[in-house]
């Protein structure tokens, strides 16, 4: 369970952020304008809200 619930060592919450995002394609699809206003802030502070936690030393977490 541990193995798949650790993602890595990040910097901040928001470096964690932007890979996901890369990582799952979410603004793949997403028009040029889109992406450019997509509020990376904001999504890391919901996903870090219910979804993922993140340790002393950067290491992130999911809870399922």
């Amino acid at each position: 369970a541990f193995v798949d619930c650790y993602h890595g060592q990040y910097d901040s919450k928001l470096d964690f952020t932007y890979e996901l995002v890369d990582e799952i394609g979410l603004l793949n699809n997403s028009q040029e304008i889109a992406a450019r206003y997509f509020d990376y802030e904001a999504f890391a502070r919901d996903l870090f809200l219910s979804d993922y936690t993140m340790t002393k030393g950067g290491y992130v977490f999911s809870y399922n």
